[in-house]
């Protein structure tokens, strides 16, 4: 039997832009939530602010600990996380609630008054209450590094009692990517396209012998947040510190339900699940600007591949034949080419697309699995399974395609490099040909060369042109006639 449901929520995104609003409400305790300034008096700190602004203790702590960050707008300078329960868990530890002169506005309570923690001295809070939150700080404190700690504190002066920590991001190694130099050192770059459709300079990057990007590991201290997770676990590390922390603080005593894949985490109180649907549709807004951004990126990245095909050259005809091929055969064959290659691009713009709509979903999916009206029979799991499955299958076909393409484009390559090498073969037969006839022309006229003699040709030519207009002055010829030729003579 649970005495309540656990609640451990996660914030990674908090950036230098978020700190004075977020300080503001968690020290003024200004912002959306309701506050009773009467009960403000008894929250706790575990880690307090010594410095005027919550901005100002980040920014201090980076300093004295001597940790290495980047100092851009978009970094994640701070991750939090909000420990809590619903009403019954803390009554079931001897906390006394009473009703407010607020009223449910949604819900099967609707129109009933919000209930509220009844206190008026430090002595009604029950220490099992107390205690909770200290074995909850101890948890995370051991989970991210005390010395890491910015602010830890309980606030008893809401609709239900809960902790915020908030913590930076700590890593003691980080992955460096290696770039191309040249003789001196100096970082190669190459020009790109940015998010904004412009020309820009980019590092190039390094390459191991099968192509891949070649890193340097560094140690020391380093803010950094997507390593941060990817040390805990990835894509799966939430999960397991819900899993830990469960185990954790059952064995404390505390009767908390951590929730099975396919049930539902039980609301705590309506107050909060109203608070709990508007914090959903603010993740979802989040999720949206994120996928937006990363099919924009993708748009773009396929504009700067279609456009280098397009300025690529794959041959450079020259106004001669090529035996067996015209001119415009070649100019014809490189467009086709140069088509499968954008269609190619395209194809990969698709897939990538749909890979940033199948994690999305797949991330709904996870979500909707903890909703027990809408999954409790797993029909609305099927169903995007099902998507999900419809989803993989296109692009597997896609993918399929674009292998064929690539054979295509292979053929065609190869079938240039045969024109390529036919040409410089016709090309170096033409040579030796002009050669051996100016050399007969300079010895008819007089001209006798050695066998390693340069020869001129614009030279050869002009004095090929005196014999020309020699014999055309002297002979109108109705049909071709070998006597027209110069004379070798013997």
């Amino acid at each position: 039997m649970y005495d309540g449901n656990q609640v451990l929520r996660f914030e990674s995104k908090y950036k230098a832009k978020d700190l004075g609003g977020l300080g503001v409400e968690l020290t003024q305790r200004k912002g959306t939530g309701n506050y009773d300034k009467d009960r403000t008096e008894f929250n706790h700190s575990f880690v307090p602010l010594t410095k005027p602004t919550l901005q100002e203790q980040v920014y201090s702590k980076l300093k004295e600990n001597k940790i290495y960050y980047n100092d851009g707008k978009n970094t994640n300078l701070l991750n939090g996380a909000i420990v809590t329960s619903g009403k019954e868990f803390f009554q079931s530890l001897g906390m006394k609630f009473k009703a407010s002169d607020r009223i449910q506005q949604v819900g099967k309570n609707k129109g009933k008054p919000i209930y509220i923690p009844d206190i008026k001295s430090d002595e009604d809070i029950p220490e099992k209450v107390k205690n909770f939150f200290k074995d909850s700080y101890n948890f995370l404190e051991e989970l991210v590094g005390k010395d890491n700690i910015v602010y830890a504190e309980v606030h008893y002066d809401e609709d239900t009692p809960h902790m915020h920590f908030y913590f930076m991001p700590i890593v003691n190694e980080v992955r460096r990517k290696v770039f191309e130099t040249d003789l001196n050192g100096n970082i190669i770059y190459r020009e790109g396209i940015d998010k904004k459709g412009n020309k820009k300079m980019y590092p190039v990057q390094k390459k191991d012998e099968n192509g891949k990007n070649i890193f340097k590991v560094e140690q020391g201290k380093f803010l950094n947040c997507d390593q941060f997770w990817k040390a805990l676990g990835g894509k799966v590390s939430y999960a397991k510190i819900q899993d830990d922390y469960n185990k954790y603080i059952t064995e404390k005593g505390y009767k908390l339900f951590r929730g099975n894949i396919g049930d539902n985490k039980h609301h705590i109180t309506k107050a909060q699940k109203e608070i709990e649907d508007l914090n959903e549709q603010i993740e979802e807004m989040k999720i949206e600007f994120e996928r937006n951004k990363k099919l924009n990126d993708i748009e773009i990245e396929t504009a700067k591949e279609i456009s280098e095909i397009d300025s690529k050259e794959v041959l450079n005809p020259v106004k001669r034949k090529v035996i067996g091929y015209k001119d415009e055969d070649i100019n014809n064959l490189i467009d086709y080419s140069k088509k499968i290659q954008k269609q190619n691009s395209n194809s990969k713009n698709v897939i990538k697309q749909k890979d940033v709509l199948i994690d999305e979903l797949t991330t709904k999916v996870g979500h909707l699995q903890s909703e027990n009206n809408k999954l409790k029979d797993g029909r609305a799991i099927k169903e995007r399974d099902t998507r999900i499955y419809e989803q993989q299958q296109t692009i597997s076909k896609q993918k399929t395609i674009i292998k064929e393409k690539e054979s295509i484009i292979k053929k065609l390559e190869d079938k240039v490099t045969e024109i390529q090498e036919t040409f410089n073969n016709f090309k170096e037969k033409m040579f030796n040909f002009c050669d051996k006839i100016c050399r007969a022309l300079g010895h008819k006229i007089g001209l006798h060369f050695s066998k390693n003699y340069d020869i001129d040709y614009n030279e050869m030519e002009y004095y090929a042109q005196e014999v020309n207009r020699k014999y055309e002055k002297s002979y109108e010829r109705p049909e071709k006639d070998k006597s027209d030729d110069f004379e070798i003579g013997m």
